[in-house]
């Protein structure tokens, strides 16, 4: 949708095809998810951002904690410094939001529509097909329909997500339920480290009334039926959650004593590894962004904030296309994919440093220098902004001007 509100914004059609009637899904459907100062700054250009504000819980840093509940370290997720501080809201009402803001720029948006396979493709149009039998036709297909996209089977064929050895096993808690103890100068969201690793507590709702609690395990993988069987086994989540009980903190045990089986859930940690192409090989009619191109773990919570910037630089582009028809599509689209993979290079980086740190301490005091991450913003407040403040106009306007001169 966030596609279709830029493409609108440069007079281009276009219409949105769902796979289910997710308009009609509950307010804490898919659970909460983190929108850091570079995603907001695109949905903020959309005129989205400030009917999120209060849906959100709004926040700066992350803070890591030793078994002894002493804060060792922060991780920064948004600022001032940045523009925006960082945002946890439910993956549902951003849904909504973007639902009607579409609606209210006339962008028609077809629910129930399972894309199967494309029919045909030309130098001027692609022909796709979904699951009830109709077909559809348009001058350019882009599939942002996540990790399992089927339109990369079609850009990328063979290409799957590499299981990385750990889930995320979460569930949401009553904050008032926590025994926070008094003198530990607990600030959320953290995380506590200990050696059963790392468990996260991080406030949900604005007043921060609820909090997604959970850890993360090794664990084999499996296939996509056996994933979902295992989501729905919630005694045995619930008693893996409980693995090693005396070992955590007793605020940790507070939020473990009583699951809402309802709100557990599983996250398994995947990644793409680099596609030779984010658009089809032929005619470039059809193109693939967010988690259907460059899948990361959630570790650094930034898989929504890098769909965005795939959307509004991609965006950016295609408008300077229209204004200078002597750049070539093909060159544009190669200079998009490349400045989007070498960003998403640096976040696997970040995303190797940040799990480093949530294993047990003794683990980490066997790691290299480089392999965690350390805050430095005492002496450099904006640390952060090559991921939080990226010069994305500036980028693209860099490379319009090389090819116009």
């Amino acid at each position: 949708m966030a596609m279709a509100l830029v493409l609108k914004e440069i007079s281009i059609s276009c219409t949105v095809y769902e796979m289910r009637s997710t308009q009609l899904a509950p307010r804490t459907a898919g659970g909460a998810m983190m929108l850091s100062p570079n995603g907001l700054r695109v949905l903020d250009r959309l005129g989205v951002y400030q009917r999120l504000l209060p849906m959100g819980f709004q926040f700066d840093w992350v803070y890591y904690k030793n078994a002894e509940e002493v804060t060792i370290d922060r991780f920064p997720q948004g600022h001032e410094v940045y523009g925006y501080k960082a945002m946890r809201i439910y993956r549902q009402e951003l849904l909504d939001t973007l639902y009607g803001v579409c609606a209210e720029k006339g962008i028609p948006i077809v629910f129930e529509k399972k894309f199967t396979h494309i029919t045909s493709e030309t130098e001027n149009e692609v022909e796709f097909e979904f699951a009830d039998g109709t077909k559809e036709s348009a001058a350019l297909l882009i599939g942002a329909e996540g990790i399992h996209s089927k339109i990369r089977n079609y850009v990328s064929p063979g290409i799957e997500p590499k299981f990385m050895g750990l889930t995320a096993l979460t569930w949401e808690t009553p904050t008032k339920q926590l025994r926070i103890p008094a003198g530990k100068d607990y600030v959320f969201p953290t995380g506590v480290l200990t050696s059963n690793g790392a468990f996260i507590l991080a406030p949900q709702k604005p007043d921060g009334s609820a909090m997604l609690a959970g850890t993360q395990f090794p664990i084999a993988d499996r296939s996509r039926e056996d994933w979902e069987n295992l989501l729905a086994d919630k005694e045995f989540l619930k008693n893996r959650a409980q693995q090693n009980f005396e070992a955590w903190p007793d605020i940790v045990k507070s939020s473990i004593e009583n699951i809402d089986e309802s709100t557990i859930n599983i996250w398994p940690f995947r990644a793409l590894p680099a596609l030779e192409r984010w658009a089809s090989e032929n005619y470039r009619r059809v193109i693939i962004l967010g988690d259907a191109a460059h899948a990361v773990p959630p570790t650094t919570g930034q898989g929504a904030s890098q769909a965005f910037e795939d959307v509004f630089s991609l965006a950016l582009l295609v408008a300077k296309l229209k204004q200078h028809q002597e750049l070539r599509w093909e060159d544009v689209l190669d200079f998009w994919q490349n400045i989007r993979q070498k960003r998403m290079g640096e976040l696997m980086d970040l995303t190797k440093r940040l799990n480093n740190k949530r294993m047990p301490l003794e683990k980490q005091a066997l790691l290299g220098p480089n392999d965690l991450w350390v805050d430095e913003s005492n002496t450099n407040p904006r640390q952060m902004a090559w991921l939080y403040d990226p010069p994305i106009e500036a980028t693209v306007n860099e490379w319009v001007e090389s090819h116009l001169s």
